[in-house]
């Protein structure tokens, strides 16, 4: 004989529900365990993170005006206004880093050379002066005053660097027609001078393209006897027997400043001088008596020349 049970619904509810919570249980323990298992060994479960560097850059966009470059959002920040470094400008004959290339200094003037032999060549121009002829006669003396008239001259110096700003050397100067203006007369003409002088110039650097000179030099002079003063002579010896020296010797001294200005390879100068003088001898013999003559005075010159 069967017998049946029948279960009490609240007991039913209560086995139902103890069923339900302990199913749930497993699938939670089950849950982690199946995820380790799917995992690679040694993985690590982390998020992947990607370095700005190593993302593809993005492909070009196409648009009705062509293939255009993409736009990297990469790009460094533009720096604020006023803030960045300005570059570098070169300046005429000299590069960004700021070093003179070789044209430009070979287009400037070179620095004064301070060894070994000068030679100097300059002309000149008698621009003032004046002086006396001095005359003396068996006991009587007369003298005559005179202007200088301007004349030119040339001169030939060799000098010499002794130190870094002194020269010594010599010089040959000659003005080929001397010419006075007798005071209360006319135009005279003496004859032509010469004069060998020794030398000593100092050299004073007032930037390196310009210096300054300053001259001295003393020396012996000439006058060869000629033109108007040689005629006046011949005109007094025509009806006796007369007798001369046809040179008149003595001595020179003089000052100077000038502007010295290097060039490639010379140098220019300009040169102001004055230049005192005299120079004596006898300028007739007659009847057992000598006229002597001594001519004086003092010039300025202009000058104007070359070193080699």
């Amino acid at each position: 004989m069967t017998h049946t049970h029948t279960l009490h619904p609240r007991r039913a509810l209560r086995s139902s529900t103890l069923g339900i919570v302990v199913l749930l249980q497993g699938v939670c323990l089950a849950s982690p365990s199946a995820a380790a298992q799917n995992a690679a060994p040694g993985a690590d479960s982390s998020p992947a993170v990607t370095h700005p560097a190593s993302a593809p850059a993005p492909a070009p966009e196409v648009s009705a005006l062509g293939t255009q470059a993409p736009h990297d959002e990469r790009a460094p920040i533009s720096t604020p206004h006023g803030s960045a470094r300005p570059e570098p400008q070169a300046s005429a004959g000299t590069d960004a880093a700021g070093v003179r290339d070789q044209g430009a200094q070979d287009a400037q003037s070179t620095p004064l050379d301070r060894r070994g032999f000068v030679p100097l060549l300059r002309i000149g121009y008698s621009v003032g002066g004046a002086g006396e002829i001095e005359d003396e006669y068996a006991g009587a003396t007369a003298k005559t005053s005179y202007d200088q008239v301007g004349g030119s001259l040339l001169e030939i110096d060799l000098l010499g660097h002794v130190s870094y700003g002194l020269r010594l050397g010599g010089g040959l100067m000659v003005l080929p027609s001397s010419e006075v203006d007798i005071t209360g007369g006319s135009e005279f003409e003496l004859g032509t001078e010469a004069a060998v002088a020794f030398i000593a110039e100092g050299v004073f650097d007032l930037s390196s393209q310009l210096a300054l000179t300053v001259r001295g030099f003393v020396g012996a002079s000439v006058l060869s006897v000629g033109g108007d003063y040689k005629d006046y002579r011949d005109g007094l010896c025509e009806d006796i027997d007369c007798g001369w020296d046809d040179q008149l010797s003595g001595a020179t001294a003089g000052l100077g400043v000038g502007l010295l200005i290097p060039l490639k390879g010379v140098n220019l100068r300009a040169d102001l001088m004055t230049q005192g003088y005299a120079v004596s001898g006898t300028f007739l013999r007659a009847g057992g008596e000598a006229w002597t003559a001594t001519i004086s005075g003092s010039r300025t010159l202009l000058m104007a020349g070359v070193e080699l």
